[in-house]
């Protein structure tokens, strides 16, 4: 049975300190925010109990496109993540100014200043293709459980590859990516478990 939740702020480098054993880990916008994700990865595994559950979000390669397109100009201009630069930044695409960098005015992100500080002038992101994702899982011995999607998406999924039943075939999600490269805008958001041996 599940009956502990622990609420503490730590390094994730440094988790095992709790020495405990989780059923149930949550990690979501974070590994990809720092030096070495896979080396925070398994600290999470080495607090996760065999056959317990992790929910991990990460960056999509495919879907930043445009933020990555954003990060550059920023690094080109050498524009500091400082309040005034991000309002004169978001002013130059609400503008017009920057008009290649339009699709940033779709999210919702780009309107906070906090926010939008994260999505485009974070001063480090790791972003990672279905490829790496199925090369990670299989490294850790991590068995896949499903992408986090909204209902029409996984639909949609399912008329492209009706006989995957459980819609966990990474090679299908890579060409369904492919013809939908917004499938994963906010990032890949999937549960997995770990494979006791």
């Amino acid at each position: 049975s599940i009956n502990k939740v622990k609420l503490i702020e730590m390094d994730i480098l440094e988790v095992s300190l709790l020495e405990e054993q989780f059923d149930i880990i949550e990690c979501s916008g974070v590994l990809h925010h720092i030096d070495d994700p896979s080396k925070g990865l398994k600290s999470l595994l080495g607090i996760l109990k065999d056959n317990g559950f992790l929910k991990l979000g990460l960056y999509s390669e495919l879907a930043r496109k445009d933020i990555v397109q954003a990060r550059e100009y920023i690094d080109t201009k050498n524009l500091q993540q400082n309040e005034d630069n991000i309002r004169k930044f978001r002013q130059k695409i609400i503008s017009g100014e920057l008009s290649e960098l339009k699709s940033l005015k779709t999210i919702s992100d780009f309107y906070s200043l906090s926010q939008c500080r994260d999505l485009c002038f974070h001063t480090k992101e790791y972003r990672f293709t279905i490829n790496q994702l199925q090369e990670i899982l299989h490294s850790n011995q991590l068995k896949f459980l499903g992408f986090l999607l909204p209902q029409g998406i996984k639909s949609l999924y399912k008329n492209y590859f009706p006989e995957d039943k459980t819609q966990t075939n990474l090679q299908n999600w890579k060409r369904f990516e492919k013809n939908n490269p917004n499938t994963f805008r906010r990032m890949y958001q999937f549960w997995v478990s770990k494979i006791s041996i």
